[in-house]
């Protein structure tokens, strides 16, 4: 299981405010990670205090209104989640004379990773999740097995390539939370 973030921990006691405190946090955490699938955990550790807090708020002044707010407070998270996640899915496709080019954004935190081969793959699987399209998809979910990784490194960035056949995998890492993926299939 992966380590949870300490610098989004510490908004945690955001979600003690009654009614919107789980929305507040999920909101912080989807901005920082841009990945619903990895905020789940923070939105699940923001549920319970805000919970708490709701129903006594509630429970005291507005008891007619308990169950609507509860749901309000369970479900609003995971939507307002969602649909910011849903922002930052940025998949181009670009048709060329010879190849088509697919570029996305990967949002990474990479100061952890010392092998260049394991964040290649971090980078390539959370890329590889982002693919609707089914050729796409399944062409480069092979590419795990191909030649090994070339490492170029420049003064401002970080180039990961990996080829395989008529297709090139190129991921530049110029920042420390985004990666810039790019991917040539030939024809």
């Amino acid at each position: 299981m992966n380590r949870l973030d300490k610098n989004l921990l510490i908004y945690l006691p955001t979600s003690v405010i009654p009614i919107a405190g789980s929305t507040i946090y999920s909101i912080i955490s989807i901005n920082k990670i841009r990945d619903f699938v990895e905020a789940l955990p923070y939105i699940f550790l923001g549920l319970p205090a805000s919970l708490l807090t709701s129903a006594i708020l509630t429970f005291e002044y507005f008891k007619q209104f308990i169950y609507v707010v509860l749901l309000i407070v369970v479900l609003a998270p995971f939507i307002s989640s969602f649909a910011i996640s849903r922002t930052y899915e940025n998949v181009e496709v670009i048709p060329n004379e010879y190849y088509i080019e697919i570029t996305l954004k990967v949002p990474i935190s990479y100061s952890q990773f010392s092998d260049p081969n394991a964040l290649f793959e971090k980078i390539f699987n959370k890329a590889l999740k982002k693919m609707k399209n089914p050729y796409y998809y399944y062409k480069l979910r092979s590419l795990g097995n191909c030649s090994n990784l070339k490492v170029e490194v420049h003064e401002d960035r970080i180039v990961l390539r990996k080829r395989c056949g008529d297709t090139i995998v190129e991921i530049n890492l110029s920042n420390k939370d985004e990666a810039y993926m790019k991917v040539s299939i030939s024809y």
